[in-house]
């Protein structure tokens, strides 16, 4: 539930799904399934590796057992990065229709947008104080709502039918555009990050060998199919014929009008308030996700050894869960002063840049680990440790390059603000680079720790 909280369905369903549309036409399904395909093919050799790798951290131990403690600690420091600056673009977004949703469907007061993405954090904070299971709780709840809206506009529309029927074109070989295929899977790919991210909940799971491999897999094909269906069925909604020019005019309005059509004016007012949950689960997911990186670098004293404490009652991390809380109070008020609608964008859509490259970096890993280990390692198949990682890793390949050759349209089309972001996602990984050689230097103990390698 925490990594299919954090791909936020309903948000994705009403911000990305006409993005896809838009590019796609009436292929735009047909992203949804390469995606899906192309995580299941990562999900294969990154399962297997988990049953060899008892260290919680995701990115950060996987690819330092398979490339080196130095490409590892950079991992960590950027996959951080990259799940603040989603997380910080969630916060900011959820600021913006919380307070539509109070000052024009609830009728209370006109409130700046940072207050209620402060008082975001604040909630935040106490459930990332807590353990993960009451977090579970409320993301399971908040979940099977948002989940549950998306589900009765695709039954209406498959009771109702659209202008044009059910029509089975989305499916058609060439229905989705060559010329366009790239950025469609990209986006799609984009809306699928976080599921990796089962990895970091190793340390607070009952049988991690089961759940871990579970719940990647369960994460993967919900999202998948979850997408797959609802944007065939949004198409049918207004025809084959017209979905494009729809989602082109007014891409942010295509669900929520499409909802009310089938459903009624009752729909759009329940569809605001599930937006700002989906938004609420999306940043707690995340505050979930960044502080348990944080505290695994704690424990393996590559950063301050503080972030590592655990609380003796409720078990969660909570010096880093803490210190994640204080980041993002400061960054909200730091972006207090510019365009929200703006800043949220480019902040979430450069996030998932360096994710989808350290994803790549752990497809490679993957192969390597059992290249190196395939004297030790003699119950898995060519499958599992060679087939599936190598197409999973051309694949993830072409997708870092394709996010990479259209990164200022990710950032919002701003070229100076694309500069400075990949030049900040860079320079953090040399950073992660360089204190792990001095940790080898100075310090060999903690540099034999980083990555979880040694547990403690």
């Amino acid at each position: 539930m925490t990594v299919v909280a954090f791909a936020a369905p309903l948000a994705s369903v009403v911000g990305v799904l006409p993005l896809v549309i838009q590019f796609g036409g009436a292929g735009a399904p047909i992203a949804f399934a390469v995606a899906m395909g192309l995580l299941l093919l990562f999900s294969v050799g990154y399962t297997a590796m988990s049953r060899y790798l008892p260290n919680p951290g995701a990115f950060y131990a996987y690819i330092t057992a398979g490339l080196g403690q130095p490409l590892g600690l950079a991992a960590s420091f950027t996959a951080i990065l990259g799940y603040l600056m989603i997380g910080l673009g969630i916060t900011i977004f959820f600021g913006i229709i919380a307070g539509d949703l109070v000052a024009n469907t609830l009728g209370g007061p006109a409130l700046s947008w940072w207050i209620y993405s402060l008082a975001l954090v604040v909630a935040v904070g106490i459930l990332g104080y807590l353990r993960i299971d009451l977090s579970a709780k409320v993301l399971s709840i908040v979940m099977a709502l948002e989940i549950g809206i998306v589900l009765i506009f695709d039954l209406l529309v498959v009771k109702q039918g659209g202008p044009e029927g059910l029509s089975t074109a989305s499916f058609h070989w060439g229905a989705l555009d060559s010329s366009v295929v790239g950025i469609c899977v990209l986006f799609a790919v984009i809306t699928f990050l976080g599921f990796e991210a089962t990895a970091v909940f190793r340390e607070e799971s009952r049988e991690p060998r089961k759940t871990i491999p579970q719940a990647t897999y369960l994460g993967v094909c919900f999202i998948g199919i979850f997408y797959v269906i609802t944007t065939w069925l949004l198409i049918s909604a207004y025809g084959v014929t017209q979905a494009q020019a729809v989602a082109t005019s007014d891409p942010t309005g295509m669900f929520a009008n499409a909802m009310i059509n089938s459903a009624g004016n009752w729909a759009g007012g329940v569809l605001s308030v599930l937006v700002v949950s989906s938004a609420f689960a999306a940043v707690l997911s995340c505050q979930n996700i960044i502080a348990r990186y944080c505290h695994s670098l704690g424990v393996d004293e590559a950063l301050p050894k503080v972030l590592g404490q655990v609380h003796p009652k409720h078990g969660s991390p909570y010096v880093a869960s803490a210190m994640l809380s204080v980041v993002l109070v400061i960054g909200v008020l730091a972006f207090s002063a510019s365009d929200p609608n703006i800043t949220y964008a480019w902040l979430a859509g450069a996030g998932g840049f360096p994710l989808l490259f350290l994803m790549f970096l752990t497809s490679i890993s993957i192969l390597v680990f059992f290249a190196k280990k395939k004297r030790e390692i003699t119950d898995v198949s060519a499958w599992q440790t060679l087939v599936a990682p190598t197409l999973a890793t051309v694949g993830l390949g072409a997708a870092v390059y394709l996010a990479a050759s259209n990164f200022v349209d990710l950032t919002g089309g701003d070229v100076t603000t694309a500069m400075v972001l990949q030049i900040v996602i860079w320079s953090l990984f040399v950073l992660g680079v360089l204190l792990a050689l001095y940790y080898r230097s100075r310090h060999p103990n903690i540099y034999a720790r980083i990555g979880r390698q040694q547990l403690s």
